[in-house]
């Protein structure tokens, strides 16, 4: 972004090269070296507003009236382990789903329309087509329409962007891994996706973790418990009755704000992330959510109101989210509100029973390397 005030600029730019007092700096139209006197370390996105000079070289710079950092770089170039460690993870996860006959693809970051959810979705421009898109907010669609194409085991490592806030557990920009298997039951591709969580683990040498002054090892299986089951001994606990009603008082008396669609399943997720995630600390498996909540997952044989669906959680936050997928045309054209049609037609070709897992790379490098902060792995 660049405005010009007749010879004076103000821009945004990342720093590429330093050697004081000139720093290189670049965006999208290209690079330029800056008089200043302020320390940048590679990689900040600092704001300037600067002046056009020539040296006695007959080279154009510019000159620094005035610069503020925006966006710190927390990579510390010293320290390797941290890179080494993200590049294993990330050479281990390929390795692994090629060994289990597992294709590996590549989809675009851009989508010409925006997608439906709850989300908001950030626009870019693009000078080569000289065009608006939305950046993707998740691969799920892409990775379909390879399905579409008789693909049994599929899976892409890709880097996903959501307008959801900033917090310690969640960044606009994260790296996430997103795969696909066909003809296989829905308790089969949990225990898949924990014996993979745990080969992560053993592949950096954890063969056990200290939480809180705990050794956890990981030669045990991992808890799987119903969401409802959670309620129930929550709310026994408080000795309070079990029933629809109670959910909503509940609520209003802790002075929680409910959303606009008042459901059943909007006050389930509300108790459990306020009062009931806070105290897991332990890996386990939450399954079995509502069907209004989950809209493209099968549902349960036992119980229509809910569906095959499943999320992990470690250290007080969800690091991955699978899911049965719902494959029948008639029941997901009903369920769909706003009718995506590209979705639709891949659903009626051929898409026989799969089950579809991602899973947050950031927040597993988070445990792996003990950190706190999200915003230092995302660089």
């Amino acid at each position: 972004m660049i405005i010009n005030i007749k010879k004076k600029k103000f821009f945004f730019a990342r720093v590429v090269r330093v050697k004081l007092p000139f720093i290189e700096v670049q965006d999208y139209s290209g690079k330029i070296q800056i008089y200043i006197k302020k320390k940048f370390n590679i990689g900040d996105i600092v704001f300037f507003f600067c002046k056009l000079k020539k040296n006695k070289k007959n080279i154009f710079l510019y000159y620094s009236l005035f610069s503020k950092l925006i966006v710190k770089n927390f990579l510390n170039i010293k320290n390797t382990s941290f890179i080494k460690k993200f590049f294993c993870v990330n050479f281990f996860l390929i390795k692994y789903f090629v060994f289990f006959s597992f294709v590996k693809i590549k989809t675009s970051n851009l989508c010409k329309n925006k997608i439906n959810s709850v989300s908001n979705n950030f626009k870019t421009y693009n000078f080569y087509k000289k065009k608006f898109f939305y950046l993707k907010i998740s691969p799920e669609l892409n990775i379909k329409k390879k399905l579409s194409l008789n693909y049994d085991r599929i899976f892409e490592i890709t880097k996903c962007y959501r307008n959801e806030g900033i917090t310690r557990i969640h960044n606009f920009e994260f790296l996430m891994i997103e795969y696909y298997i066909k003809n296989i039951s829905f308790y089969s591709s949990i225990i898949f996706f924990e014996l993979l969580f745990k080969n992560i683990l053993i592949s950096n040498s954890f063969y056990f973790i200290k939480i809180r002054k705990h050794n956890f090892c990981f030669n045990s299986f991992f808890k799987k418990v119903k969401i409802l089951e959670l309620l129930k001994l929550f709310f026994f606990k408080k000795k309070i009755k079990f029933k629809k009603k109670s959910f909503f008082y509940f609520l209003i008396f802790n002075n929680i704000k409910l959303l606009k669609s008042l459901n059943i399943s909007n006050c389930i997720f509300k108790i459990y992330d306020n009062f009931i995630k806070k105290k897991k600390i332990l890996p386990y498996f939450i399954k079995y959510f509502t069907s209004y909540s989950s809209v493209l997952s099968k549902n349960d044989f036992l119980n229509f109101n809910f569906v095959n669906r499943f999320e992990f959680y470690f250290l007080n936050f969800e690091i991955s989210n699978g899911y049965d997928e719902l494959n029948d045309y008639f029941l997901q054209k009903k369920k769909i509100k706003k009718k995506n049609k590209d979705f639709l037609y891949y659903m009626k070709n051929s898409f026989s029973n799969t089950v579809g897992v991602g899973i947050g790379l950031d927040r597993l490098i988070m445990i792996i390397l003990n950190i706190f902060n999200i915003k230092i792995i995302n660089f």
